[in-house]
């Protein structure tokens, strides 16, 4: 009896003895596990904070086209909008089915990486432009299982692209105008010369003339004279447009900048039938401005070209110069153009207009924008109240000599 107690306690102890080893390894593989989740978790801390560090909005999708994951760049690209779950074409661009020749798609089908340009051309993103790139991630069995898709906002970067390329457009123009313009002098000068050199024999021809014919050719030698010294203004005119101006800024008198302006289009305006009405209430020694002469044309030439080209026969095109404070103001009014907001809406931007960026009217316009910016003024453009005409409201600041101040 004494041998089988004896035994039964030796069993018990044995039992005790594994429980408690086994308890102790559980406690190990416990204390690996936690390291292996501390360690896991850091790293993924760390791809995390990779991941929104980034420059470039980068979106995580898979073969369905649904956004897994998205960093905090791509969010603010698309503030509105709630990512995670949602298809990339609704997101992005607010279509009901997949883009025409979809990149993810063309990843998902190649297993290969694919880069390009997009523009937005609808919805609250409409006018933006983005480069994006799309890259598949390949599962153990070499299957794509998701689409790495990377967006940047390049829309900043096109629109000084289109500037620069309108402004060597405009450099390019301004060259041939000055050498047409060159070439086109010496006629004209040749042609009001004689015109004006037969006016005077005129006077001295009585021979085989009655005063009816006589009165004729003096009236189309005078027509002729005038219309070459006109054609003469013209070309000046366009030469001067054409001119650079220095690099420093000097007192422009705006109203001649008009004037100079509305000379270069009456010819125009008539082929057309368009009125050009032109007040000047500028106060004596307050009419001008600090700026370059060459710009301010480039303004007014390019308003004036749109007002035209969205005027039609038997309207009138009128501007207002007057003194706001310590601003002048020039109001140009016309109608067509329909009824846009101010900047910065789209009228202003090629690359938030409804149209194609590159469109001419309104890189022209955002140029527009860029030179009264230049100048510290402003410019609106503010339907007129009739849904018919359009404003263009510039205002810039008084260039007056320090010892002269504005009450």
């Amino acid at each position: 009896m004494a041998d089988i107690q004896i035994k039964t306690s030796h069993d018990f102890k044995g039992i005790s003895y594994s429980k408690l080893g086994h308890f102790k390894e559980v406690q190990s593989k416990i204390k690996e596990l936690e390291k292996l989740n501390l360690e896991l978790a850091h790293r993924h801390n760390r791809l995390e904070a990779i991941f929104n560090s980034m420059s470039d909005g980068l979106t995580i999708l898979d073969r369905n086209f649904t956004i897994v994951s998205a960093n905090q760049v791509q969010k603010s690209m698309f503030p509105d909008i709630s990512m995670i779950g949602k298809k990339c074409f609704k997101a992005f661009f607010r279509k009901e089915k997949i883009c025409h020749e979809c990149p993810v798609l063309r990843s998902l089908e190649t297993l290969e990486t694919f880069q390009g340009e997009t523009l937005v051309k609808s919805g609250a993103y409409a006018g933006r432009y983005y480069e994006w790139t799309t890259s598949p991630i390949k599962g153990p069995n070499e299957k794509v299982d998701e689409i790495i898709l990377l967006m940047r906002d390049i829309t900043l970067r096109k629109e000084s692209e289109h500037k620069l390329m309108q402004a060597d457009r405009m450099a390019t123009i301004g060259f041939l105008a000055a050498g047409i313009a060159h070439e086109i002098n010496n006629p004209l000068a040749s042609i009001a010369g004689f015109a004006e050199g037969l006016l005077k024999r005129l006077k001295n021809v009585t021979t085989n003339l009655d005063d009816k014919m006589f009165r004729s050719f003096q009236e189309y030698l005078e027509i002729i004279q005038s219309e070459a010294y006109r054609c003469k203004d013209i070309i000046q005119n366009l030469q001067e447009f054409s001119r650079s101006s220095s690099e420093d800024f000097e007192p422009i008198p705006i109203d001649r900048v008009i004037r100079d302006t509305i000379s270069l289009f009456r010819q125009h305006a008539k082929d057309k039938g368009i009125a050009i009405k032109y007040e000047n209430h500028l106060s004596s020694g307050l009419g001008t401005l600090s700026g370059k002469e060459s710009q301010l044309r480039h303004l007014f030439l390019n308003l004036f070209n749109r007002a035209f080209n969205a005027t039609e026969k038997g309207d009138a095109l009128s501007l207002v110069s007057m003194n706001q404070g310590n601003d002048i103001e020039i109001s140009m009014r016309y109608n067509g153009g329909g009824t846009v907001g101010d900047f910065p809406g789209s009228i202003f931007n090629p690359a938030r207009s409804q149209g194609v960026i590159g469109e001419p009217h309104t890189i022209d316009l955002s140029i527009c924008y860029s030179i009264v910016n230049h100048h510290k003024g402003e410019i609106k453009l503010m339907p007129d109240g009739d849904n018919i005409s359009s404003r263009f409201i510039i205002r810039f600041p008084v260039s007056l000599p320090r010892s002269q101040h504005l009450k």
